[in-house]
C-alpha cells in the first residue's frame, strides 16, 4: 500500500487524508485530472488496469489489492 500512498500525494492528496478506507471520490474528492493521473500511474507502475470512471467507488485498500493481485499473477 505504501507505493500506492505515494502517488496519491505526487498528484496531490494530504498525507492526512490518506487511509486505507478512504474512497476515492466521496472522501478525497480526486478531481477528473487526479483519477486520470491515478489510472496511469497504476497502468504505468505495476501493469493494473483500474476503470475509476466505474459506479464502484474504490478504497485505497481496495486498490492495494489489485496492485497485490496483480503482482502475484506476474510472479
Amino acid at each position: 500500500m505504501g507505493e500506492l500512498c505515494e502517488i496519491l500525494r505526487e498528484i496531490g492528496v494530504e498525507e492526512n487524508e490518506i487511509a486505507a478506507d478512504r474512497q476515492l471520490r466521496s472522501h478525497l474528492a480526486l478531481d477528473s485530472t487526479e483519477t486520470v493521473e491515478l489510472e496511469e500511474e497504476l497502468r504505468r507502475r505495476f501493469g493494473v488496469v483500474v476503470d475509476l470512471w466505474d459506479k464502484h467507488d474504490y478504497t485505497i485498500a481496495e486498490l492495494a489489492a489489485r496492485i497485490d493481485d496483480a503482482r502475484a499473477q506476474r510472479a
